[in-house]
This record gives structure tokens, sequence and C-alpha cells, in this order.
């Protein structure tokens, strides 16, 4: 069983909007991302409900053929409630620090990112299927650092639409290519050290 983290394409705005849609290119790269998993075997694409997610997830299920579910643990971890100047002062030493020294709400979140992710895949090990799941740059980063066993909010890069995969095995993750981007044409990579990425 192989789990599929694809993080969302690059967003028509940037951190001043929390819920933007994709720009003309994150479709571009969200079709790339569906063409590479068409042989993947799941039932169903889970996506975050974020706009830029679900505008992602839809030609994957379209290749796929298949629907998608909504699972709001594998959201943002950003609160929208939180104003946007706060945002622009948070996310640059939050993406450089480490979960330890994260708030409890923070660590919290962490801990139901980790374990939504282990109920998917329990449940497609079970069916004999995989999972692809879109989603967004911090929660793939909890993922990878779950099965690196590394602590750190950003254990690797992750440019737009990049896919990381990893395997299930006895309730644990183990890591098997982080943030691929072998499916999309290098003009088209972007966002690698962004967490929300608008234009340019």
């Amino acid at each position: 069983m192989t789990l599929y983290l694809v993080r969302h394409g690059l967003a028509a705005a940037g951190v001043d909007d929390l819920d933007p849609g994709l720009d003309p290119l994150g479709h571009e790269q969200a079709r790339h991302a569906a063409d590479f998993l068409q042989a993947v075997n799941v039932q169903r694409v889970i996506t975050s409900p974020l706009r830029r997610t679900r505008e992602t997830s839809v030609p994957i299920a379209e290749a796929l053929a298949c629907d998608t579910v909504v699972r709001a643990e594998v959201a943002e971890v950003f609160d929208a409630s939180m104003p946007v100047e706060q945002r622009r002062a948070m996310i640059g030493p939050f993406m450089a620090g480490r979960w330890p020294d994260q708030p409890d709400t923070l660590r919290a979140w962490r801990e139901q990112v980790v374990a939504c992710l282990r109920e998917l895949a329990a449940e497609a090990h079970d069916a004999g299927r995989d999972v692809v799941a879109v989603s967004h740059y911090i929660a793939i980063g909890v993922a990878i650092g779950e099965a690196l066993g590394d602590d750190r909010v950003v254990p690797v890069p992750m440019a737009n639409t990049s896919i990381t995969s990893l395997a299930f095995e006895q309730g644990k993750f183990s890591l098997l290519k982080a943030a691929d981007v072998s499916h999309l044409p290098p003009e088209k990579v972007t966002g690698i050290h962004t967490a929300m990425m608008g234009k340019g």
C-alpha cells in the first residue's frame, strides 16, 4: 500500500488570501500530476476543504475515475480566523522551527494530521488499495517528518503539485520518495520554499 500526498498547485494569491483558487499555471500542474497518477489503484481521492486543493484534486479524480472525499484534518495549518498580519509574522519563523518548540495548539494539529493519514492508510491497506490525498506544504511535511523521525516543521522543500510517496506497514510510515517533481516540466516547478505561493 502506498500513500501519495500531492501538494496543491500554484495558488492565485498568497498569504493575504487564506482560501484562493488555482492560478492558470496551477491548473496545468494539476493536470500533470493527474497524468502521473492515472494508474494508481484507489477508490477515492482525499482532499482538504480549501479551494486550491479541491481544484487540484479535480483532474486527478477524473483520471482515476473516482470521487473525491473532503477531510478537514489534511487542511492548512493556519487558523481561518487569524489576521493576515499575524499570518505574515508567523510563517517564516514557524517554517524554520521544530515541532517540540511549537504551541500546544499546533502540536495538536500535527497529531490530528498523523492520525488521519494513519486511518486512511490502514483502511486502504486492508482493502488492498493505495491512497491519494491532496493537501498542503506543512501537512505533507508532517507526514515526511513522521516517516523519517524528523521533528523539523519543514523537513524537505516542496514544490507545487510535488508528489510524496510513503509506504505503510504495521501502523508505521516509511518514506519512498519526498516531493517528487519528475512529472513537471522544469519551467512549471514553483513554490519550492513557500507554504502559500501566489503569482511570481
